[in-house]
């Protein structure tokens, strides 16, 4: 199994700028915020080649997959249709009125996904084409009457009410916009936020598709209720169960685009606050592009204040010996969740024989560094795969980690477990 490595990017391809080289020098961290009115957009320098986006798309929403977390194993009715949406206006960063009985929430995108032209929508297939990224965002409706950490989905035979807004999280309609846009649009959103100016970026795991990122987004938008602009990173994960071995060299292939969009992000995006939230195979890529970023632009590590590691697939030894000692190095507060009932974590270790590091099993090791959670006394779904997102206790533990910036030993419900050095917690 190909475990958290640094990609190599084909070589038929040509290779994507570091950050350093393609962006001015970042402003200083402490520089205080300009007005809300100032136009952001002169600021953002233009990439080689930026792909020129055309019009906007919405999408019906048949059943897509299991909870959106295990991809589309079918897809009836959730053809992309064509509608008019309007481009989103300066407003609050987080939700906006919608349907009756649900909120709307806008969440931003960048992805390294092909758009396709015949659907108006990205599927699985890589953008194997400078300059690989492509930006926009997504309207989600979430309805209100609904338990924090639920995720309800349309089911497939569900074609007559699959649009009810009042009992479904639906996806909207969308708008692609050019690099410039995206990063004047968060610049505006975020300066204008009324507490702070934070962002949540979030980075899906194996068999997801990019539907399934937009709406598991707009839901922890809306349940960690942590005041910061909702943004996700879609990397061509296959989003179906066979697909983990294609979806292994995906996460490879995308890591030095999400570390150029991590650059772009904290440099352009006047947020002084930004929290990582990666789960499970996501969190490959994220943890060798933020420590790749930051070892080379250490100017930019004050603006990275929570880390988030959730049920991570990656191979426990190339963890401890070649990732964890780079957050230690770099200081960064980090918070790995693992579990001994994630049947997504055992079945990884029996396709690569391999323990995984986000599976828990005893003796457990502390990770000098990071804040190991032992998730395993929570209440899960069947997989107990999601609880990171989907259970009331582990979205109340992150929203608190985030909003207080308290470590592990000063919030309610944690208890210290003595083990080798250093000490782990765990829910009770």
């Amino acid at each position: 199994m190909t475990a958290c490595t640094a990609p190599r990017v084909p070589a038929d391809e040509p290779v994507l700028p570091a950050p350093a080289e393609q962006l001015p020098p970042a402003p200083p961290a402490k520089e205080a915020t300009p007005p809300a009115q100032e136009v952001p957009a002169p600021t953002v320098p233009p990439p080689v080649k930026v792909e020129q986006p055309s019009g906007t798309w919405s999408e019906s929403n048949a059943w897509s997959g299991l909870g959106g977390l295990f991809g589309k194993l079918g897809a009836l009715g959730s053809g992309a249709i064509g509608t008019s949406v309007a481009k989103d206006k300066a407003a609050p960063p987080v939700k906006t009125d919608a349907v009756a009985g649900a909120t709307q929430v806008t969440v931003y995108y960048a992805t390294d996904r092909t758009y396709q032209l015949e659907s108006n929508s990205y599927g699985w297939q890589p953008n194997r084409a400078a300059p690989y990224l492509s930006y926009g965002s997504v309207q989600v409706s979430i309805p209100e009457k609904r338990a924090p950490g639920e995720l309800p989905l349309p089911p497939w035979y569900a074609i007559l009410s699959s649009d009810n807004a009042q009992k479904y999280v639906l996806i909207q309609g969308a708008t692609r916009l050019s690099r410039a846009d995206f990063l004047a649009t968060v610049k505006a959103r975020i300066r204008a936020a009324p507490e702070r100016h934070a962002a949540f970026i979030y980075i899906h795991g194996y068999s997801n598709s990019f539907d399934d990122a937009a709406r598991r987004t707009a839901q922890m938008a809306v349940d960690l209720d942590i005041g910061a602009l909702p943004v996700f990173y879609s990397w061509p994960s296959k989003g179906t169960l066979a697909g983990y071995e294609f979806d292994e060299n995906a996460a490879e292939w995308t890591q030095t685009h999400l570390q150029a969009f991590l650059a772009d992000f904290a440099e352009y995006s006047s947020a002084t606050d930004i929290y990582i939230i990666a789960h499970s195979m996501g969190n490959r890529p994220m943890t060798v592009a933020l420590a790749n970023l930051l070892e080379q632009r250490p100017e930019l590590r004050p603006l990275f204040k929570q880390v988030v590691l959730a049920a991570p697939d990656i191979n426990a030894d190339v963890f401890r010996d070649q990732i964890a000692p780079r957050f230690a190095s770099l200081k960064l507060s980090a918070t790995l969740y693992a579990s001994a009932n994630d049947k997504a974590m055992r079945a990884s270790y029996n396709f690569a024989d391999w323990d995984r590091i986000g599976d828990i099993r005893g003796p457990v090791v502390g990770i000098p560094g990071m804040e190991l959670v032992d998730a395993s006394a929570v209440v899960m779904n069947f997989m107990g795969h999601d609880y990171f997102a989907s259970n009331r206790v582990l979205l109340t533990d992150i929203a608190t980690m985030i909003k207080t910036g308290q470590r592990a030993r000063n919030r309610g419900g944690l208890k210290g477990i003595p083990a080798q050095a250093p000490q782990y917690w765990a829910f009770p």
